[in-house]
């Protein structure tokens, strides 16, 4: 390439690298310069500076280790679940099929809807039969003489209500990656293994499964950063109760910046987060690669 071409090429990148100092790489060092320092909401200046002292203060403070916790296990069950969701309903949606179409495009629909309203109609469907107009969910349970549940009020039932709800939230986009990568398996593959005496299992199993490897860990990679981005759910539901068991790591920093009004807190718990969330992409990433390497 000449020098002009070298030019061109940059004036073409010059807009998204823009984008990026300004809206990725400034906010990430502002936010660890922040952590250091004493800065309240009302008088965002730069106040003394306090070292390691927010650090100290966010690993002290029990919501943080609590809403650290809650964020792991979110996200430790959404992910194969959601994944393992979205497998089988590209392999049943893998059709040309009217009905699988028309299965494919309910099945998506929830991903194009805005989450804050799915939450809403949600807590509407947990709502408990202690209450006036018994949620869907409880109206069934006692239809069938079953025992109605508090859902979003319990403790121990409310992350997992919560995990329930966006599993079958986000399944849809994993399952339309996943039929991509369905359908650039050339059928020959699937025609040698049946001339071998191959099943529709052991087809799946070496045919299906390495060709969508890659596919499936980026799949993974993206719904991990997803779920670990938890807030809407909780924070529409919830309000991070009952006794803080929805709390997410994300609510956390906004509580602790809008409410508390501790930006440098919250900009130490949005650092160690930032840093977290780093750690766990790339460790993906390698493990990824590892994988290629093995094919």
């Amino acid at each position: 390439m000449n020098r002009r071409e070298h030019i061109t090429a940059f004036l073409f990148v010059a807009p998204a690298c823009a984008l990026i100092l300004l809206f990725v790489l400034w906010p990430v060092v502002n936010t660890f310069t922040t952590s250091v320092y004493q800065v309240g909401l009302t008088d965002p200046q730069y106040g003394p500076f306090c070292g390691l002292a927010n650090y100290r203060a966010l690993f002290d403070d029990p919501a943080f280790g609590r809403s650290a916790a809650n964020t792991a296990v979110f996200t430790l069950a959404v992910v194969p679940l959601q994944t393992a969701l979205a497998l089988v309903f590209a392999l049943w949606t893998n059709s040309p099929a009217w009905s699988r179409r028309a299965l494919r495009v309910s099945v998506f629909l929830p991903t194009v809807l805005s989450l804050t309203v799915l939450s809403v109609l949600w807590r509407l469907l947990y709502e408990p039969a202690s209450l006036s107009g018994t949620g869907l969910f409880n109206g069934l349970l006692a239809g069938l003489h079953l025992p109605t549940q508090p859902f979003l009020t319990s403790p121990r039932q409310a992350l997992w209500a919560i995990v329930i709800m966006s599993v079958w939230q986000g399944a849809g986009l994993q399952m339309m990656i996943f039929l991509a990568a369905l359908q650039q398996i050339p059928a020959e593959r699937y025609e040698a293994a049946r001339l071998d005496g191959a099943g529709r299992w052991h087809q799946f199993r070496h045919v299906t499964l390495p060709a969508i490897a890659p596919t499936a860990f980026f799949v993974v990679m993206v719904t991990t950063i997803f779920a670990l981005k938890l807030f809407v759910q909780p924070f529409i539901m919830t309000r991070g109760g009952p006794e803080g068991s929805t709390m997410s790591v994300v609510q956390y920093i906004y509580e602790a910046a809008f409410f508390a009004r501790d930006l440098g807190l919250a900009c130490a718990a949005g650092a160690v987060f930032f840093v977290a969330v780093c750690l766990i992409a790339v460790a993906q990433r390698l493990l990824l690669r590892v994988v290629e390497d093995r094919q």
